[in-house]
C-alpha cells in the first residue's frame, strides 16, 4: 500500500479554525492509542495542527494545562484523551515544559495525512475511545456515565458494555456539535487480549454484532454519515505486531483473519506486520527504537520498568511506527474506502440531505429510528449481543438459548436499555418465544421479564402507583395445571392470562405498548387478552435493563429461549 504523505508533516502556517469537521473515531486496545514509548516531539514530528481537534475526556487539555469538560472540542496532540489515560507515563528524558508528556499515538498523524485531501474550510475531529488491554472475551466491564464516559477500569468490548456506550455516546456527541459534521470512518485496532483467552474464537462474531448494533444505533444520524448511512461508514481494522503473531499464530489467524474479506460490509483490514521491504514494523523493543543522542532523540531504549508501558516490549508499535507506517496505511485505507466522493474530489463540503420524513439537522439530531434489542440465535452467543448472565449459565445449542440455574440462587439475564421511557412515549412491542422444562409442579415459577426506569415520566404518560415506572414486571407460573402470565406488583399480583395447559412445548408471548400511555395489550400463543395498565412500584428488578429471571432461589422450571425482540417505535413525525 503506497504512503500518501511523508513522515513528519509540519503545521501549515495561516490555518484557520474549521467551519465543520470530518469525524474519525479511534477505538480498540493499546495498539490503537498512545503506547509508543519514544520521546514525544511536539515541536516537530508530533506538532499539533489548528484544523485537527479531539473530543475531551480528561479535566485539562494537557497535564496542568487549560481546563476542559467531557466532550468539549479541544486541540489534538500526540497523547489523545482515550479511556485509559497515558498522559502521566512520561519518558525519563522528557521536558514537560515543552509538552513532551505521556506517550505517542497515531491519531494525530492519521488526521495530518488526510488534511491535504479535505476542503480547506473543514477540519478533522478525532473521537478517542481506546482502552489498553480491552477484549470481547475477558476483562472488567467497568461503568459508564454520560458526564464522564467509560471508567478507566472498563476493559470489555461488546454490545451494551460501558466501552460500547462510550463509543456510541461520544460519536453522537461529535456529530451533534455541528449539523455539517460528517462521520468519515472508525479506526479500529483490537484483538490481542482475546488471543490470550481460551474463548478467542468468539471475538469475530462479537465484533460483527457490535458493528451492526453501532450502525443501528446511529440510524437517527444517518444524514451525517459518509454515504448517507451508518452502514456506509468504513471500519478500518488495523493489524498487530509481529510478536503477537509469533506467540499466538493459530489465534491470530482466527481473530485478525476474520477482519479480512469483509469489504462488502465496509470492513477493511490494514496489514502492519512488515513494511514494504518485508522488515518487521518497529515496536517498543529497545533495539527497534534506539536513542539518537546526537539529534536529541531518546527512544524506548531509555525507558525502564518504572516508566515503560509493558514489560513485553515487542507487543506494542513504536513511536516511529505511529508517525509513519501506521497512519500512512490507515489514512490510505480511509481514502480508498470513503475518499472518492464528490466532496473529496471537488474540495467542497458534502451536502447533508434531510433524512426521510425529517428536516435538515439544525442542532442535536433527534433519534428517528426504531430501537431494537434482541436475543437471537442467528446473532451469536448472548454475550456478543450485549447480554450478561448472573447466578446461572446460558448456552447456545441447536438454535436455542438454554439457561441453567445455580443452586439456591435466582438467575438473571440482563441487557441495558438506555431509553426505556421511550417505550411508553413512543410505544413498542416485546415478543418472546420460550419453553419451560421439568414436570408440572403447582405454583412453581418459570420465566420472568422485568424492566423499570428511574427517569421521570413526561406529562403525556399518566401512570398510577408509587415508586418507579415499571414497564415490565411479569412472570409465568403454574396453578391448577395451567401456565399463567402474572403481573408482579408489590400490593398483590394479578393474573393477566393463560397460555393453556402446562407442557414443555414452545410458548409465544407478545406485549404491545400503546404510545403516550401506560396501556399494554398482551397476546399469549396468538390470542389477544384484555389491555391493562403498567404502574409505578417499589420492586427492585430491572433498573434500566431488560431482565429475564426465574424469580426465586427455590426450584423453578428450566427455561429455553428461541427468540426475544424488544422494539421501541420511532417517534411520531410532527
Amino acid at each position: 500500500m503506497q504512503a500518501i504523505a511523508a513522515e513528519g508533516d509540519v503545521v501549515v502556517s495561516g490555518a484557520t479554525e474549521p467551519e465543520w469537521y470530518y469525524v474519525i473515531v479511534l477505538a480498540g486496545q493499546s495498539n490503537a492509542m498512545a503506547y509508543g514509548e519514544g520521546l514525544p516531539l511536539p515541536d516537530s514530528y508530533d506538532a499539533p495542527h489548528p484544523r485537527i481537534k479531539q473530543l475531551a475526556r480528561r479535566n485539562t487539555v494537557t497535564p496542568g494545562g487549560e481546563v476542559c469538560v467531557f466532550n468539549d472540542i479541544i486541540p489534538a496532540d500526540h497523547c489523545l484523551h482515550d479511556v485509559q489515560d497515558m498522559s502521566t507515563i512520561n519518558h525519563p528524558r522528557a521536558d514537560l515544559s515543552k509538552g513532551q508528556y505521556g506517550c505517542v499515538g497515531q491519531g494525530l498523524h492519521i488526521a495530518k495525512k488526510l488534511l491535504p485531501y479535505i476542503p480547506n474550510n473543514a477540519g478533522i475531529l478525532l473521537v478517542p475511545c481506546c482502552r489498553g488491554g480491552s477484549a470481547f472475551t475477558q476483562g472488567t466491564e467497568g461503568t459508564f456515565s454520560e458526564s464522564t464516559g467509560a471508567s478507566q477500569d472498563s476493559a470489555r468490548w461488546g454490545v451494551g458494555k460501558p466501552l460500547y456506550q462510550d463509543l456510541l455516546f461520544r460519536t453522537k456527541a461529535a456529530l451533534q456539535k455541528n449539523p455539517k459534521n460528517v462521520l468519515l470512518a472508525i479506526c479500529w485496532m483490537q484483538g490481542e487480549f482475546d488471543m490470550t483467552n481460551a474463548s478467542y474464537a468468539q471475538q469475530p462474531a462479537a465484533f460483527l454484532a457490535m458493528v451492526q448494533q453501532f450502525r443501528a444505533d446511529l440510524a437517527g444520524l444517518a444524514a451525517q454519515c459518509h454515504g448517507g448511512s451508518p452502514a456506509s461508514v468504513p471500519w478500518i481494522c488495523g493489524d498487530t505486531t509481529y510478536a503477537w503473531k509469533q506467540e499466538h499464530g493459530t489465534q491470530y489467524e482466527v481473530v485478525y483473519g476474520a477482519y479480512k474479506g469483509k469489504e462488502s460490509q465496509q470492513i477493511y483490514f490494514v496489514p502492519f506486520m512488515t513494511d514494504g521491504s518485508g522488515v518487521n514494523t518497529p515496536t517498543n523493543n529497545p533495539s527497534e527504537d534506539p536513542d539518537i543522542v546526537g539529534s536529541g532523540y531518546y527512544g524506548s531504549a531509555s525507558r525502564t520498568n518504572k516508566n515503560w508501558v509493558s514489560s513485553n516490549r515487542p507487543t506494542h508499535f513504536s513511536s516511529w511506527a505511529r508517525r509513519g507506517i501506521i497512519p500512512d496505511r490507515m489514512a490510505t485505507a480511509i481514502l480508498n474506502a470513503a475518499g472518492r466522493t464528490s466532496a473529496f474530489i471537488s474540495g467542497k463540503a458534502p451536502e447533508i440531505k434531510p433524512s426521510p420524513g425529517g428536516d435538515t439537522p439544525s442542532g442535536p439530531s433527534a433519534d428517528t429510528s426504531v430501537r431494537t434489542i434482541s436475543l437471537l440465535p442467528t446473532a451469536g452467543d448472548a454475550a456478543a449481543q450485549g447480554w450478561s448472565i448472573k447466578n446461572g449459565g446460558i448456552q447456545l445449542s441447536d438454535g436455542v438459548f438454554k439457561i441453567t440455574k445455580q443452586s439456591n440462587k435466582a438467575w438473571s439475564l440482563t441487557r441495558p436499555v438506555d431509553d426505556a421511557v421511550s417505550l411508553l412515549t413512543r410505544g413498542g412491542r416485546l415478543s418472546c418465544k420460550f419453553r419451560l422444562s421439568g414436570a408440572l409442579t403447582n405454583n412453581q415459577f418459570g420465566l420472568g421479564i422485568y424492566l423499570y426506569t428511574d427517569v421521570a415520566l413526561p406529562d403525556v404518560v399518566a401512570m398510577t402507583g408509587t415508586g418507579n415506572p415499571f414497564l415490565m414486571s411479569f412472570f409465568t407460573q403454574t396453578t391448577d395445571g395451567k401456565l399463567n402470565l402474572m403481573h408482579h406488583k408489590k400490593a398483590g399480583n394479578t393474573k393477566l392470562g393463560e397460555f393453556g395447559n402446562y407442557s414443555n412445548d414452545w410458548q409465544t408471548l407478545e406485549l404491545v405498548f400503546t404510545a403516550g400511555s401506560a396501556t399494554v395489550t398482551p397476546k399469549l400463543n396468538g390470542v389477544a387478552g384484555p389491555a391493562f395498565q403498567v404502574i409505578k412500584d417499589s420492586l427492585t428488578v430491572g433498573l434500566n435493563a431488560l431482565t429475564l429471571t426465574d424469580i426465586t432461589k427455590n426450584a423453578t422450571y428450566g427455561v429455553e429461549i428461541e427468540s426475544l425482540v424488544l422494539e421501541i417505535n420511532a417517534p411520531a413525525s410532527s
